[in-house]
């Protein structure tokens, strides 16, 4: 009977060791979506000269096929009117952490939100 309890045990230790660096890889995978999503819209508002709704319907649509809810996701702008060519545009994305880790080994919290920070100059020319 022993022997079966720690067998028990030390399986869930095993379980443990296996799932944690494969939930922190899909971590960082998700972390990655969501800086790539923004390149992307960055990269396509500058031809715009601003971010359009359009384009924002479209980054929620790519985070949303990846497991995030549609309304935890803001996407914002340093700017709502037109910007001329030269100048800098910022846009934010910001999605919620989902929190995948049975257990925290660094003792330090990790940040409820994946972030994502994109500027480029306008390219827009009217």
């Amino acid at each position: 009977m022993k022997a079966t309890v720690l067998r028990a045990l030390f399986m869930w230790l095993v379980l443990f060791i296996i799932l944690q660096p494969i939930f922190t890889y899909i971590d960082y995978l998700l972390d990655l979506q969501v800086k790539a999503n923004t390149s992307y819209i960055t990269q396509k508002a500058a031809t715009e000269g601003m971010v359009t709704a359009g384009m924002q319907s479209e980054v929620v649509n790519n985070l949303k096929a990846l497991g995030f809810s549609e309304a935890s996701i803001e996407i914002t702008s340093s700017t709502e009117t037109v910007q001329d060519r030269k100048t800098r545009l910022d846009v934010y994305v910001k999605a919620p952490r989902i929190s995948m880790f049975p257990y925290n080994f660094s003792g330090e919290t990790q940040s409820s939100y994946y972030y994502g920070h994109g500027s480029i100059m306008s390219e827009y020319l009217d």
